[in-house]
C-alpha cells in the first residue's frame, strides 16, 4: 500500500475492500454493507409496524361503520391508541432512520460511523416500542395518542416512550456524526445533497421534540410510581406533550417532503428546479414550526389571546409557506424532465406522461394531492372561531389523515418501491401488485378523508365508539351515510397498505435471511428507472 492511498479517509466508501460495499442497481452508488444491513433492519420494523396499525385502522373503521359496529367500546379504545401510537410516530420515525442513515452514508459517499451504536439505537427503539405496545395491551392504557394527565396510564407506556425516545435520539446524534466525518476525513465536500439537508432539518426538529418529550415523560413515570407528586398540572403536561406531539409532526412532514425529492430524483434522474428555492424552503420550517403548537390550546382559558392568535394563527397560516414552495418545486421538478424526455405541448401535456403505471409515481400524485388537502385543514383549524366548533368533529381526523396518512404514508410506500433496491433488496413481485397497492391505498385514503369531511359537516364527534345512540339515534340519521362511505373508504386503504406491507416484508426477509429462503431472479425486478416514466 502506499502512502497516498494510506492516508486516504477510512470512512470512504470507495477505499473499502469489494467485498465490504455494493453498487446499488437504481443509482449507482456505493452503499457499505454493515451499514446496509442496518437500514435493513429499521426498514423491516417500520413495516411490521405499518403493518400493525393498519391492523388496528381496520379494527378502528369498521367499529365507527354504523352498518358493522365490529368491537365494543373497551377494545375500541385500545383498538384507537394502537392505531394512533403506531401510526403517528413509531412507523414514520423507523422509516425516517433509514433515510437518516441513507442520507448521511450513501449520498455522502461514507460507511456508517459507529455503526455497533447504530445497532445499541435499534435495540432500545425496539425495547421501547415493545413496552408501549404491550401496556397498551394490558387495557390500563387506552389513552389515545394524547395521554392526557389525570389520565394515568400503565407505567410501561411512559417507560417505554423514554427508552424508544433515548434510541432515537441515538440516531440523531449518529446522523450528526455521520456529516461531521463525512467533512472531516473530506469523503464529501462541497455543497450537502438536497436530500441531506431536507434530513438535517427534520433531525434539528425531532431534537426539540424529543427534549420536550423528556419534559413531558420524564415526571409522568415518577407521578406514575407516587414518589415525586400525587398529581401533575394538566396543563403543565399539555404544554410539554404537543411541544413534543406537534413538532413531531413537522418531522414527519419534512421527511415527507425528501421523500417526494427522492421519487422524482429515482424515477425520473430529474432534480429541484431552482436548488437554492427548495433549500430556503426547508430553513423556513425551523422558524414556523416550534411555536404553531400553540393551537392545542386555543380553548385554554390560561392562554392569552395574543399568544394564542400569534402561536396558533399567524404560524399555522406562514407554514403553509415551506410546504407550498415544496408543493410547486416537486411536481414542477418532474414537469420539466418530462417535457425534455417527451417535448409534450400544452399547460398539462405532462401529465399523460406522469408515469400512471410506475407505483412510486402513482404515491407522489396521491401523495401531492391529499397533503395539500390535509394542510388546508389544518390551516382552518389554527383558527380560534372555526377551532371551536370543529376540533372534537371528524374535521380533525380528515386533517390529519390528508396530511400524514395521505401525504406522509402514501409517500414513504412510493418511496419504498426504488429505495428498498438501492439498498441490495429485490422485489419479488411483478410491477402490477405494486400499481394495485398504490392506487388501492390512494383511492382509499381519498375516500376516507372525503368521508371524513363530509360527517364532519353533518357535526359527527370524533373518538367515539359509536354514533348510533340508543334514545338520539333518529335524531342523527344523516350520520349514518358518511360514515358508512368511510368504513369503505378505510377497508379500501388498509386493504392496498396490506398488499405494500407484504411485499416489503417478504422482499427484505429474502434479503435478510437468503440461506432460508432462496430468492428467484426471474421474480426479482428492480424498477428500471429509464422507463418509470412511460405509460
Amino acid at each position: 500500500m502506499s502512502v497516498a492511498t494510506a492516508t486516504l479517509p477510512t470512512y470512504a466508501v470507495d477505499q473499502l475492500p469489494p467485498d465490504q460495499y455494493f453498487v446499488d442497481p437504481v443509482m449507482g452508488y456505493k452503499v457499505e454493507k454493515g451499514t446496509a444491513r442496518l437500514m435493513m433492519a429499521f426498514a423491516a420494523l417500520a413495516f411490521v409496524i405499518f403493518g400493525l396499525g393498519a391492523v388496528a385502522a381496520l379494527m378502528v373503521v369498521l367499529t365507527r361503520m354504523p352498518a358493522v359496529k365490529l368491537l365494543p367500546p373497551y377494545w375500541f379504545y385500545i383498538a384507537l391508541t394502537y392505531h394512533g401510537v403506531l401510526m403517528l410516530t413509531m412507523w414514520v420515525h423507523m422509516f425516517e432512520s433509514v433515510l437518516w442513515i441513507y442520507t448521511s452514508t450513501v449520498l455522502l459517499k461514507q460507511k456508517m460511523y459507529g455503526l455497533k451504536w447504530g445497532w445499541v439505537a435499534f435495540g432500545l427503539v425496539t425495547a421501547g416500542i415493545a413496552m408501549v405496545l404491550g401496556a397498551i395491551a394490558t387495557g390500563q392504557a387506552s389513552v389515545m395518542y394524547t395521554v392526557y394527565v389525570p389520565l394515568r396510564a400503565h407505567l410501561l407506556f411512559y417507560i417505554g416512550h423514554v427508552v424508544y425516545a433515548v434510541g432515537l435520539l441515538l440516531v440523531l446524534g449518529l446522523f450528526g456524526l455521520n456529516m461531521v466525518k463525512a467533512r472531516v476525513d473530506g469523503t464529501f465536500t462541497g455543497t450537502i445533497p438536497l436530500l441531506t439537508m431536507g434530513m438535517a432539518t427534520a433531525n434539528i426538529i425531532t431534537v426539540v421534540a424529543l427534549i420536550s418529550a423528556v419534559a413531558a415523560f420524564v415526571p409522568a413515570i415518577l407521578w406514575a410510581l407516587g414518589i415525586w407528586v400525587d398529581r401533575m398540572d394538566p396543563l403543565t403536561f399539555k404544554l410539554a406533550f404537543w411541544g413534543m406531539g406537534h413538532t413531531l409532526q413537522y418531522t414527519n412532514i419534512v421527511a415527507m417532503v425528501v421523500a417526494w425529492y427522492a421519487i422524482v430524483a429515482f424515477a425520473l434522474r430529474a432534480g429541484s428546479t431552482n436548488d437554492k428555492f427548495s433549500r430556503y424552503a426547508f430553513m423556513l420550517y425551523f422558524f414556523f414550526t416550534l411555536p404553531v403548537y400553540a393551537h392545542h390550546f386555543l380553548v385554554d382559558p390560561v392562554w392569552s389571546p395574543a399568544y394564542k392568535w400569534f402561536g396558533a394563527t399567524l404560524v399555522g397560516v406562514l407554514l403553509g409557506i415551506p410546504s407550498s414552495i415544496h408543493g410547486i418545486a416537486v411536481p414542477a421538478a418532474a414537469e420539466v424532465k418530462l417535457r425534455q424526455m417527451y417535448g409534450d405541448k400544452g399547460w398539462f401535456g405532462f401529465l399523460r406522461r406522469w408515469g400512471w403505471g410506475d407505483p412510486a409515481m402513482i404515491a407522489l400524485f396521491f401523495s401531492l394531492v391529499m397533503f395539500g388537502i390535509g394542510g388546508f385543514d389544518g390551516t382552518i383549524g389554527t383558527t380560534l372561531q372555526l377551532n371551536a366548533f370543529l376540533h372534537n368533529t371528524m374535521w380533525m381526523p380528515a386533517h390529519f389523515h390528508g396530511a400524514l396518512a395521505g401525504g406522509t404514508a402514501v409517500g414513504f410506500m412510493g418511496l419504498s418501491w426504488y429505495l428498498l433496491p438501492a439498498l441490495g433488496i429485490k422485489i419479488p413481485f411483478k410491477k402490477i401488485w405494486g400499481q394495485v397497492y398504490a392506487y388501492m391505498a390512494g383511492i382509499g385514503f381519498m375516500v376516507l378523508i372525503a368521508a371524513m369531511h363530509w360527517a364532519a359537516y353533518l357535526g359527527v364527534p370524533r373518538r367515539t365508539a359509536t354514533i348510533t345512540y340508543t334514545e338520539f339515534a333518529d335524531l342523527v340519521p344523516n350520520w349514518f351515510l358518511p360514515m358508512n362511505v368511510l368504513g369503505v373508504g378505510g377497508v379500501l386503504a388498509v386493504t392496498g397498505v396490506l398488499i405494500f406491507v407484504v411485499m416489503v416484508l417478504t422482499a427484505l426477509y429474502r434479503a435478510i435471511f437468503p440461506e432460508v429462503v432462496a430468492p428467484r431472479p426471474e421474480l426479482a425486478p428492480v424498477p428500471e428507472p429509464s422507463g418509470a416514466a412511460a405509460d
